[in-house]
């Protein structure tokens, strides 16, 4: 669709130029031809005068075709430059994870089913991480039931162990470690339930692990890019 638009707009602009050409040619030809038979001085200004004037005209004549050149290749130029911005910055958004972002189908050409197949594939993507999120919300739930219980057990020992051991200072020392240990596995297993999305950071070298406190950040949508309307 877009090839055939170019071509429309570049192939009589091609068939301008030859035509001129052509004619050019014809003219000064036939004009050159007379002046080579001529022998009077007369016909010889004569058909100068003549020569002066196609030769102006062809100049007027080039000179337009040239600007029409120049016009209808910059509007080709911005039919194709302009959609290609916008689809590189759509993949800067994807590359950037931001799988909600989109662009507005608005044309009807090979840039149309371009952005046709990226809102497929983000739309893939951002599925892909809804399924994600919900898997991991899973986990987070089963681990918060079975880590509470667990830690609720523990949480009543170091209590009675406190209590026999009120009167012995290292030992009460650490149980209140463990009770701080045991205080912030609860809040980081508290925390998956309130992820809203996947960031990932370096653990070691070679292997990747979650960030809560980015994942439970909100991040700002991006503005959608616009193709272009087809002129």
């Amino acid at each position: 669709m877009l090839r055939k638009k170019l071509m429309l707009m570049i192939g009589p602009l091609i068939v301008l130029l030859a035509a001129t050409a052509i004619v050019a040619i014809l003219l000064l030809q036939n004009v050159l031809i007379k002046l080579s038979e001529a022998h009077d001085w007369p016909t010889h200004a004569l058909l100068a005068a003549r020569l002066k004037w196609i030769v102006l005209g062809l100049s007027v004549a080039f000179l337009l075709v040239i600007n029409a050149s120049v016009v209808v290749l910059l509007r080709a130029a911005g039919m194709i430059l302009h959609p290609v911005d916008r689809l590189v910055a759509a993949s800067r958004e994807l590359a950037a994870e931001h799988f909600e972002h989109r662009i507005p189908l608005d044309r009807q050409d090979e840039f149309g089913e371009l952005a046709q197949a990226y809102n497929h594939l983000a739309a893939e993507l951002q599925a892909n991480e809804k399924r994600r999120l919900e898997t991991l919300g899973m986990v987070a739930l089963t681990l918060n039931h079975e880590l509470n219980n667990a830690m609720g057990i523990i949480q009543l020992q170091i209590q009675l162990l406190a209590r026999s051991a009120a009167d012995r200072e290292p030992v009460q020392k650490f149980l209140l470690r463990i009770g701080q240990s045991l205080s912030r596995m609860s809040g980081i297993v508290e925390s998956l339930k309130h992820i809203k999305r996947i960031v990932l950071t370096d653990y070691i070298e070679g292997t990747k692990m979650l960030d809560l406190q980015k994942s439970t950040q909100l991040e700002e949508i991006p503005i959608s890019c616009t193709l272009p309307a087809p002129d």
